[in-house]
């Protein structure tokens, strides 16, 4: 009988390689059920969970786990985790051996297809179609018809659609909302408040239990979740950091320390927002790197969306590329990224220098022409020169007491799948809130 296809030095060397440099698995594409050797399947399960439980592990802690389940002589013991180490010795083609170990699992999957389709056969019953789109599955195709087109037109009429929503339901029906598989930029002017308007965003997701990776290069974790925080409590949070504010005492500045019923809402809020399913990532990595992050987090927590606030800050190889040239890898990884994860990328840009006077278009984007061109939709954060297109439209625009501009506009200016739209909002950016403006 004829031995079913599969590579024994591929999967040795696969799991040699993870052995050997952990953040390597990150960037296979693979599961336990693709190895046919049975204690490697066993190995990679639980190389992968302890992958997902540790941000930092090595082969010690793998081989604990396995004595803990009573499973370390099954696989061979100490002896052959250390005889894997010797096989891999060159890590770096860790992506060579999974992909070899996932052809030859798909081959051994159409070999059974097509076995219990002979089966059925004899017993008179037809398995043609079925065959035909276990098949297409098994090589990576979706068996797409019309049918498929309606049933999603069917659950688009019923609200469920394959779309990450903004803070404002009604704007996402006119452009379809933030889609899946697909890059979407978000770009605003410095000191417009983009930021802090990503934390509303992540507020909103969160509390409707949207699983999303956060990646705030700029304002890293904390800034983070400190806006967070007080955009949920709607309280100052620069007062809150400081440890309280300067307030006028018989027309005298006199520092006035944060009270503690102040503080204890700050902390009770921080914990609130703690607990949405929203995840973080602010270290520096490459895109490469960052393809491995959001690969292990749709596998740990099946992420929906994953936001990048700074693509720029995302670390460039060594002496590889100029401006150009990195700005086309940047945009080319986020569509795989999208694309082979099913999920909403946001991609959070600069802008070139433009007028105090103009609003943001597209053209105003920093990088190459590709990161827009790949994109399928573009939103910017409007913050200035935007008076007199606010009248036109029948909204009055507010400032603060410095009379700095308060008003902005959520602005869809770009759209490849739906129709643009836009809502006006109010800000009050010390305790971020960012609140739908009504017409005047």
């Amino acid at each position: 009988m004829l031995e079913l296809p599969h590579s024994k030095l591929s999967e040795q060397s696969a799991i040699g390689s993870v052995l050997l440099d952990p953040t390597r698995i990150d960037g296979m594409d693979i599961c336990a059920d693709d190895f046919f050797i049975k204690r490697h399947k066993v190995i990679w399960e639980y190389l992968e969970k302890v992958n997902a439980d540790n941000h930092e592990w090595d082969p010690i802690m793998v081989h604990n786990r396995l004595e803990d389940a009573g499973l370390l002589n099954e696989i061979g013991g100490e002896d052959y985790l250390l005889e894997l180490q010797g096989v891999a010795v060159q890590p770096y083609h860790s992506q060579h051996y999974a992909k070899e170990i996932k052809e030859k699992s798909n081959l051994r999957k159409e070999i059974d297809i097509l076995q219990n389709a002979t089966r059925m056969a004899y017993d008179g019953v037809s398995q043609a179609d079925s065959v035909i789109g276990s098949l297409m599955q098994t090589n990576g195709l979706e068996g797409q018809n019309v049918s498929n087109i309606m049933t999603e037109w069917d659950k688009a009429r019923k609200g469920i659609t394959n779309t990450i929503p903004t803070p404002y339901p009604d704007m996402d029906k006119k452009t379809g909302g933030i889609r899946k598989g697909m890059v979407t930029i978000f770009t605003g002017r410095s000191k417009s408040g983009k930021s802090m308007f990503l934390s509303h965003w992540y507020n909103y997701l969160g509390s409707r239990d949207i699983p999303i990776l956060a990646v705030p290069l700029e304002d890293k974790y904390n800034i983070t979740m400190k806006r967070m925080a007080s955009n949920f409590g709607n309280y100052n949070n620069n007062m809150v950091d400081a440890g309280g504010n300067y307030v006028l005492v018989n027309g005298v500045p006199t520092w006035s320390e944060i009270q503690d019923h102040q503080l204890q809402k700050a902390k009770d809020c921080l914990e609130r927002v703690s607990k949405y399913p929203v995840y973080f990532w602010d270290k520096k990595i490459t895109p490469d790197e960052l393809k491995s992050i959001a690969m292990k987090y749709k596998r740990k927590y099946d992420i929906q969306a994953m936001f990048v606030d700074g693509a720029k800050d995302l670390k460039r190889p060594s002496g590889k590329y100029n401006d150009t040239g990195f700005d086309e890898e940047i945009s080319q990884k986020m569509c795989e990224i999208a694309e082979q994860l099913d999920i909403a990328v946001i991609s959070i840009h600069h802008l070139t220098k433009l007028p105090e006077d103009e609003m943001i278009t597209c053209n105003h984007i920093r990088g190459s022409g590709n990161i827009v061109g790949d994109s399928r939709s573009v939103y910017a954060l409007q913050s200035k020169g935007i008076e007199k297109f606010l009248g036109a439209i029948k909204y009055s625009p507010d400032y603060d007491a410095d009379e700095n501009l308060t008003t902005r506009i959520f602005h869809c200016i770009s759209n490849n799948h739906g129709n643009t739209s836009m809502k006006v909002i109010n800000t009050n950016l010390s305790n971020c809130q960012f609140i739908e403006k009504t017409r005047s």
